[in-house]
Parts: C-alpha cells; sequence; structure tokens
C-alpha cells in the first residue's frame, strides 16, 4: 500500500457563511497503511485562512482533524455563489524514524507524493444584490430628505408662478395708469393755456372800462377736477411702487 491510500475527507470545504464571524470546517486525513504518512496543508488564500495543524504525521491505521478556519468576513465575497478558494492535501509515507524536513514534500525527492485538491464552498443566505455598509446609511436619510425636498419645491413652484402672474397683471395697471396720467396731464396743460387766454383777452379788451373779464366757472372746476385726479394717480403710483 502506498500513499495513494490515505483518506482526504470531505471532498468539497464547505463553510456556513455569516458576516463578522470566523469560520470552522474540517479536514481529516485517514491513513489505513502500516506505515506513517507526512501531511502538508496549503491554500490560495493564505490570508482569508487559518489551518491547524498545517502539517503533520498521521500515525499508522490512525486519522488526523486538521481544522480549517476562516477569518471573519465584514463583506459578502465576490465570488460567493462561485468560490475560486481551493486547498491542496500533499500526503508522502514516513519511515518509522523519519522526520519531516524540507524535502518530505518535494515531487523530484518524494515519487510516492500524492496532493489532493479540495475547493471551497459557501453556503447559507446569498449575499444581497447591492450590498450596503452601515456607514451609508446617511444615504438614505439623503435620499428622502431629496424627495421630501421635490414635495416642498411643487408648492414653491406654485408660489412663484402666481407671483410672476401678479407682477405681469400690475404691469399691465401700471401702464395703463401711466396712459391716464400722459393724458390728463395733457388735458390739464389744454385748459390752464385757455384759462390763460381768457384772462388774458378779457384784461386787453377791457382795460378801458376798468373792470375784469369773468371766466366761465365751469372751466375752472373741471381744471380743478382734472389737477385733483393727477395728484391722485400720482400718489397712488408713489404708494404702489416705492
Amino acid at each position: 500500500m502506498a500513499a495513494t491510500d490515505v483518506e482526504i475527507q470531505p471532498a468539497d470545504l464547505r463553510f456556513r457563511f455569516a458576516l463578522n464571524k470566523q469560520l470552522l470546517a474540517t479536514i481529516t486525513i485517514n491513513n489505513p497503511l502500516s506505515s506513517r504518512v507526512a501531511f502538508k496543508i496549503k491554500t490560495t488564500a493564505p490570508k482569508k485562512y487559518v489551518v491547524r495543524p498545517s502539517s503533520g504525521v498521521a500515525e499508522p491505521r490512525s486519522s488526523v482533524s486538521v481544522q480549517v478556519i476562516m477569518q471573519a468576513q465584514k463583506d459578502y465575497p465576490a465570488d460567493f455563489q462561485n468560490c475560486k478558494d481551493k486547498f491542496m492535501v500533499q500526503t508522502t509515507t514516513l519511515a518509522d524514524e523519519e522526520q519531516i524536513d524540507k524535502d518530505t514534500f518535494s515531487k523530484e525527492v518524494r515519487k510516492d507524493l500524492r496532493e489532493s485538491r479540495l475547493r471551497v464552498v459557501m453556503e447559507g443566505p446569498a449575499a444581497p444584490p447591492s450590498p450596503v455598509p452601515e456607514a451609508n446609511e446617511g444615504d438614505g436619510d439623503e435620499a428622502r430628505a431629496a424627495s421630501t425636498g421635490d414635495a416642498a419645491g411643487a408648492p414653491e413652484s406654485s408660489r412663484l408662478k402666481t407671483t410672476l402672474n401678479d407682477l405681469s397683471v400690475v404691469s399691465s395697471e401700471n401702464t395703463s395708469l401711466k396712459v391716464q396720467l400722459d393724458k390728463l396731464t395733457k388735458e390739464r396743460d389744454e385748459l390752464r393755456r385757455k384759462l390763460d387766454f381768457i384772462e388774458l383777452q378779457g384784461a386787453s379788451g377791457n382795460a378801458s372800462k376798468g373792470q375784469g373779464t369773468a371766466i366761465d366757472p365751469a372751466l375752472k372746476f373741471r381744471v380743478t377736477i382734472v389737477h385733483i385726479i393727477l395728484v391722485a394717480i400720482i400718489a397712488f403710483l408713489i404708494g404702489h411702487y416705492t
């Protein structure tokens, strides 16, 4: 019998995955031979796993249990569904008094060296589609705040639209008042010219008679009314736009 008869179990190294916890699996090396068997265990991810013991001797017709500890993981592995981590168990027979040295697991020296490969399988709940670190929980608050801001922005937009409409109406009223103001100003000036003309005509035509010319009361009243309206419009414009 040779080292090829040594049994390595299990065929796959399975871990029930959990975040922030060390995970344990066991490799059993069963030696059915009458000679001693040396073993050594290697992994493709030495920083991720601790192997105890990583090498040793299985005595004749005995078994050795090797603990494989996966270090605590803070996040789900990117290859959770198809883990690429692997282990290799090397075994070779030893003479009765032989000890493990640097050449024990050399293929050039040991013709009966056997290499058994075990793949790692992750078991447990699948990783979330988009894992979000706890430190980023504030992002959800920001998203909710943005949503609330959008909702609050709708009334604000409505108020702004109303204000713009009001400004348009006021601007239109302002234009109308200015037109009326110009019209009344011209009418006032025209009435004043008429009054001045009548007064001048009366003064020159009746100077020899020693009496003044009576001015039409209706004309004076009209001038007064126009003046009052002008003052009112000017006062409104000053009070409304200053």
